[in-house]
């Protein structure tokens, strides 16, 4: 006799395309955190406010990698380098001549307390990445004050069209959701594929938020 039960139990569940998220927390990041506050400072109280998603923060242009000096130029080391770990050149046929070479654009990010960004994508890049120099938050002050980073799924809002209520579960048993937050902590990078939509909520820490964010772009490599 055919036991719908015992069928059930042998069902596995298989997670299919995954959307690559990258997280690393820098270590001994004090002294570079320090040095990229002053210079960022700087650079608002000297040039212009360029907003493209900012709700009312400070932005600036895309060519930190140049004004920024070194210490701009070795956090986008390793944010490049980071993001390239985790991309692979399916066409390349010689280890040792790449077909292309990373470029990238950095610019700057300050949200005083109640500001934060709007949702967003970055055309025309492969990776996207976000520093925290600062995250806002006084000493002792509760993380959930910090705002957080939101990462939205591009299928949403796909699952819910059928019907709202119902979510779908993965094989430990957490429900779908449409978006992740992640907190900013000093030091850490996230970078995801730049076509995924996200954006920043306001927080109310006692301090302006600074951020750093970078696209990669692939150019053919001069040497191919």
């Amino acid at each position: 006799m055919f036991d719908e039960l015992a069928a059930a139990k042998v069902a596995q569940y298989k997670g299919l395309f995954e959307i690559p998220l990258i997280i690393a927390d820098v270590p001994d990041i004090a002294e570079l955190t320090g040095q990229l506050r002053v210079i960022i400072e700087e650079r608002r109280n000297n040039h212009e406010n360029n907003t493209r998603s900012s709700l009312g923060g400070w932005q600036s242009d895309t060519n930190m990698l140049q004004w920024g000096g070194e210490p701009a130029q070795q956090l986008g080391v390793l944010m490049v380098q980071m993001c390239n770990q985790f991309t692979h050149d399916i066409g390349q046929t010689n280890p040792d001549r790449p077909r292309f070479e990373w470029s990238a654009e950095m610019w700057a990010n300050i949200c005083p307390p109640g500001i934060g960004h709007e949702s967003h994508t970055h055309p025309g890049a492969m990776w996207s990445a976000v520093f925290y120099v600062d995250d806002g938050l006084a000493e002792n002050e509760s993380e959930s004050n910090s705002g957080c980073l939101v990462v939205q799924d591009p299928r949403n809002p796909t699952p819910l069209m059928y019907k709202p209520d119902l979510r779908y579960k993965d094989a430990d048993g957490t429900v779908y959701r449409s978006d992740h937050r992640f907190s900013p902590k000093v030091g850490q990078i996230i970078a995801f594929p730049s076509w995924v939509a996200h954006w920043v909520t306001p927080h109310s820490g006692q301090r302006e938020r600074i951020s750093i964010a970078l696209n990669t772009l692939a150019l053919p490599a001069r040497n191919s």
